[in-house]
């Protein structure tokens, strides 16, 4: 019944926002529906079936979830308008409330979508959403790439348990869970076959990656095989909360030959009350020894780090510890987040609440130090020669090709298509206008 019904609808399109999470299961409900002989659309295109891949991690990201479906149900009159995603766990009734959406969908069914959406075009009920302790499984995708994209993302790690006093994740994505080594090797080896040149690793919590499996792995598990992977040119590690990262982890980035040099942080704050306050484990200075360990050991390292600016009763002396850390640590950027309330976190309802107006005046000081030393940590690197794999895509303003080095700086480089979906030497010559421009080593 389900295929039948499915064919019967033969476009779908999608819009994911979010992480590189939703980007990856994104593709693998692409890849699911065309198993069933349904031909995938741009999104914006009219089509039978519509789905919006939802993220809430701000309130900025639910408005522009709202935004994306009204859109979709605009562009998509006759059809069915799905959201699905974060958002749709967390507030299925609000989304179900927005005029043309016809489903929604929660976290636990979106491996089964195909499936649902037959379901719903034969009557069935408008919502499915299970509850949080339902979503215990590590659901497998059928993921043979990223469209459009020359980088793999490769999911290893769903949920999470730490339940930061300001984060809506572990409402949306569920318990920890991790996702066998054997499979993830498989995928892995296909990807490499299809032709990536880099991996990134991707979950909700990396870190806890293998503590529920029987017997237990870690995340060096999976390193030290992907290490000797034949074919891999290079990989890449997502966010990593600091207190989790190993002086394990560390020596295998040193030693490695294939891990990028590129280390992305969840530091938050630079004021030990305010992390208590969060619920993140350990103090500023715990954060200060691991970022700068990382440093020390792996030469040429990009440190990125995310901050929240203006969390509830954050004084501005407390502000002002958070931004001389941040100028004293060997970071190369920041991302930047006003303190945004997530209903059902403890944070949301936590007296002293910040103004608006000073979260945004204290986000915009710490995004001006980020941009400095992003740039500044780009330029160390002129006259030197770095690997950078360029994408598939030009950069729209110049023209120009675009790609990123092992250590993450995004680079510019005239040459033609041929250079594209391939890792090579560049050679940086400076910046213009804020960007990295290099040379191709070899080009005429």
């Amino acid at each position: 019944m389900s295929n039948a019904t499915v064919a019967q609808n033969k476009t779908v399109s999608f819009y994911t926002l979010g992480c590189k999470l939703n980007q990856y299961e994104t593709e693998g409900m692409r890849e699911a529906f065309r198993k069933r002989g349904v031909r995938i659309v741009p999104f914006g295109e009219p089509s039978n079936i519509c789905v919006v891949h939802t993220c809430t991690v701000t309130q900025r990201t639910d408005y522009q979830c709202r935004q994306a479906l009204r859109r979709a149900a605009q562009v998509c009159k006759d059809g069915l308008v799905v959201a699905t995603g974060c958002y749709a766990q967390t507030d299925p009734n609000r989304l179900a409330e927005i005029e043309g959406v016809g489903f929604v969908v929660g976290t636990g069914g979106k491996t089964e979508l195909p499936d649902l959406v037959s379901h719903v075009l034969d009557g069935g009920p408008k919502i499915v959403v299970g509850p949080r302790d339902e979503l215990r499984r590590f659901a497998e995708w059928d993921v043979r790439g990223l469209s459009g994209h020359t980088r793999a993302l490769l999911k290893i790690q769903d949920g999470c348990d730490q339940f930061c006093s300001y984060c809506i994740v572990p409402f949306a994505r569920g318990p920890s869970r991790s996702r066998p080594l054997e499979n993830i090797l498989r995928e892995a080896k296909r990807l490499v076959e299809a032709g990536y040149r880099e991996i990134v690793l991707t979950g909700v919590h990396i870190a806890k990656y293998g503590l529920d499996l029987s017997p237990s792995l870690n995340l060096l598990d999976i390193l030290e095989r992907l290490e000797h992977l034949e074919g891999l040119e290079r990989f890449r590690l997502s966010s990593i909360a600091c207190p989790d990262f190993s002086k394990a982890w560390i020596d295998f980035i040193a030693r490695s030959k294939r891990v990028c040099r590129h280390v992305h942080l969840s530091l938050q704050s630079g004021d030990d009350e305010i992390l208590r306050r969060m619920n993140r484990r350990v103090g500023a200075d715990a954060r200060h020894e691991v970022i700068s360990l990382l440093h020390e050991r792996v030469p040429g390292i990009a440190l990125g780090a995310d901050v929240i600016a203006g969390f509830p009763g954050e004084s501005d002396a407390q502000f002002e510890r958070t931004r001389c850390l941040i100028e004293e640590l060997p970071l190369s950027y920041l991302h930047v987040f006003p303190f945004s309330k997530r209903p059902g976190t403890k944070a949301a309802g936590m007296k002293n609440q910040v103004p608006e107006k000073v979260k945004k005046e204290r986000a915009a000081v710490l995004r001006k130090i980020g941009e400095t030393k992003r740039l500044a940590f780009a330029e160390q690197f002129v006259g030197q020669t770095l690997p950078v794999l360029f994408e598939g895509r030009r950069d729209r303003k110049t023209g120009l090709l675009t790609g990123l080095s092992d250590n993450y700086i995004r680079i510019m480089a005239e040459g033609g298509d041929a250079w594209m979906g391939r890792i090579v030497d560049v050679r940086l010559k400076g910046a213009v206008n804020g960007r990295m421009r290099g040379r191709i080593k070899g080009a005429a």
